[in-house]
């Protein structure tokens, strides 16, 4: 099967950003609170069957960091038991390896707007055979995103990943509340672009998965559904033009030398599964299918915190309420 328009569900993606109803969801995540975390996670769930789909756009010149695992075993303990660590090429025409990747990128999504650097074990899903990207890790300085408590609040200040007219880059994420940091600069100007391997890129982008701890007890994957060609090729970065001025994000996971360092120098368009829905992608050209599907509808509905807006005033209301009471019969009692 071939892409049938490009254009349309480029526009649809963008329809589906909202920056009102971002800045709506980053307010109103202040309050969650007042809300038990189960409640708030269905109030989320419920929002998803009205709009299944959220649209987020990577920014050009994303990057990627891979290095070469040295504690196998701990990184199987991340793993849900529908996983199993396995080793993967990342360019096409390579050796395969055991890695710990890195993803940095600045990012306009249906919930959320910023800076984030994602932390992966690439698995292989023991029920469908796919290759699939596992979250261990997600820092970031604006809402995140997690099935284990459905929306978290931002976890790094200082997010800065950056790019200059020569062809710099500047990278420095810190914890707020911990020492973990990762500090970056480099050059990108003499890279070339290489064939990536599809079954990681294209497939293993429809299999995503959380760390035990970030899930939510289902260790069902989510899909990303795009133009396979915007992963077809990325930019192989001569590692001697990076420079890793610190790390301590896993120091006993991974070897601290990088192996592999990619960028691809355009924006990727993406459509994800809201939270509690599932698309199925058995192959590339199930994908292709999936992406016709969504270019060729029309009015489709943007993300909207209504639902939960309406919970948290009566939440609230309530808490007023019952403090006007307790002042009255006070009152009375005086």
């Amino acid at each position: 099967m071939k892409i049938e328009d490009e254009e349309k569900f480029i526009r649809n993606v963008e329809h589906l950003i909202d920056p009102k109803e971002v800045s709506f969801l980053y307010f109103f995540s202040t309050f969650k609170k007042l809300l038990p975390t189960f409640l708030f996670k269905k109030l989320l769930n419920k929002t998803s069957k009205k709009t299944p789909y959220m649209g987020f756009v990577i920014e050009p010149y994303s990057l990627f960091l891979f290095f070469k695992l040295k504690n196998i075993e701990r990184a199987k303990s991340f793993l849900p038991k529908r996983y199993k660590l396995i080793k993967t090429n990342i360019f096409a025409d390579e050796e395969p390896e055991y890695y710990m990747g890195m993803g940095i990128f600045n990012t306009r999504a249906s919930t959320f707007w910023g800076s984030r650097l994602e932390s992966y074990l690439v698995a292989e899903d023991k029920e469908t055979g796919h290759k699939s990207w596992i979250f261990i890790d997600i820092l970031s300085n604006t809402i995140i995103a997690l099935p284990s408590v459905g929306v978290a609040d931002r976890n790094c200040k200082n997010a800065i990943y950056t790019t200059s007219s020569k062809g710099d880059i500047l990278l420095d994420f810190n914890e707020d509340t911990t020492d973990r940091q990762i500090i970056l600069t480099g050059n990108i100007s003499n890279g070339k672009m290489r064939n990536l391997d599809q079954p990681l890129w294209v497939i293993g982008n429809t299999s995503i998965a959380h760390r035990k701890e970030l899930s939510d007890k289902n260790d069902k994957p989510f899909a990303v559904i795009f133009d396979p060609a915007e992963v077809d090729k990325a930019l192989d970065i001569p590692i001697e033009d990076i420079h890793l001025e610190l790390n301590t994000l896993f120091p006993d996971l991974a070897e601290p030398e990088l192996r592999k360092v990619l960028c691809f120098p355009f924006a990727q368009h993406y459509i994800a599964d809201s939270p509690g829905r599932r698309t199925y992608i058995k192959d590339v050209n199930d994908m292709v299918k999936n992406y016709n599907k969504i270019a060729n509808m029309k009015e489709m509905k943007t993300f909207s915190t209504r639902g939960i807006q309406l919970m948290l005033l009566m939440g609230m209301s309530f808490f007023i309420i019952v403090f006007i009471f307790l002042i009255i019969l006070l009152i009375f009692n005086l």
